[in-house]
């Protein structure tokens, strides 16, 4: 390492060091260090890829964003929202995320969460992501299998 550039890294505080991290090694942000980003924002960044920007996702790959409302009507819906692979394992904090599928129920599948999601209960959900979504959503709506 030259000289100059160890001299800048000796001036970052811990929060450059965090974020460094963050960026260098694909570290997702801790709670401290939220991004505060709008939410149609995070939604361009790190949704649309597979959902378009639109909510209208992609056959084969990705869910129709603006028909997920339904979920919060039945027993297990609210979970299975917070902890399908692409919410649990997404790149952002849970304060982020929670604030971001808040979001995206309310503006794309025009469906407020009531309660909305909290960093707290999306931490818990995320914890254990689903294995296999395409069975807990079928064992959500048994009568369309």
């Amino acid at each position: 390492m030259n000289r100059s550039h160890s001299t800048r890294l000796r001036r970052l505080d811990g929060l450059g060091m965090v974020l460094c991290a963050s960026l260098l090694f694909g570290i997702p942000a801790s709670a401290d260090t939220e991004s505060l980003r709008p939410e149609s924002e995070g939604f361009l960044l790190h949704c649309s890829g597979c959902h378009q920007s639109d909510g209208r996702g992609t056959p084969g790959v990705a869910p129709d964003l603006r028909r997920i409302g339904v979920l919060l009507d039945v027993e297990g819906g609210r979970d299975y929202l917070g902890s399908v692979p692409g919410v649990a394992q997404a790149p952002v904090g849970d304060e982020e995320l929670a604030r971001l599928l808040n979001w995206v129920l309310t503006e794309i599948a025009h469906r407020a969460p009531e309660p909305a999601y909290t960093a707290e209960e999306i931490h818990r959900l995320r914890a254990e992501p689903l294995r296999d979504p395409i069975a807990a959503r079928k064992a959500l709506f048994p009568s369309e299998s």
